[in-house]
């Protein structure tokens, strides 16, 4: 992993063992942009997001993060995996108490400010994730 005070790159695999260091990077990065509280909440989302990359993406998953003075905290998670239905995955409502899947979005939309998906061809997802306002 690379790190400096704004800025953080990662590429990792599929093990599990590997959120970890890169959950506590962003962490950082954000809690040094003055972001405080909401420092947890973002890097509870890229811990989502790479677990999902993992579960339903394809490796190599790249993470990329950035702390742009006054303009937020970016993250990015982009895999090799195949995509999936955006408007099927996000609801304006928490999924159904018996539903056995769809919960991971819908908990990140709830933590940051915004989030944005975009394909990269036939074989790239790109999620971003946006932090625009400090504690």
């Amino acid at each position: 992993m690379n790190a400096d005070a704004t800025h953080i790159e990662a590429t990792i695999g599929n093990d599990p063992g590997e959120i970890a260091p890169v959950r506590a990077a962003v962490q950082e990065l954000a809690e040094r942009a003055g972001y405080g509280e909401r420092a947890d909440d973002l890097a509870l989302a890229v811990d989502e997001l790479i677990a999902n990359a993992q579960e339903h993406g394809a490796a190599p998953i790249h993470v990329v993060a950035e702390a742009n003075g006054d303009h937020g905290v970016h993250v990015e998670v982009c895999d090799a995996g195949s995509g999936f239905d955006w408007g099927e995955a996000v609801r304006e409502h928490p999924p159904r108490p018996d539903s056995r899947r769809g919960r991971g979005l819908w908990i990140v939309r709830q933590l940051v400010d915004r989030v944005t998906v975009e394909r990269d061809g036939d074989d790239a997802t790109r999620i971003r994730v946006d932090l625009e306002q400090a504690a």
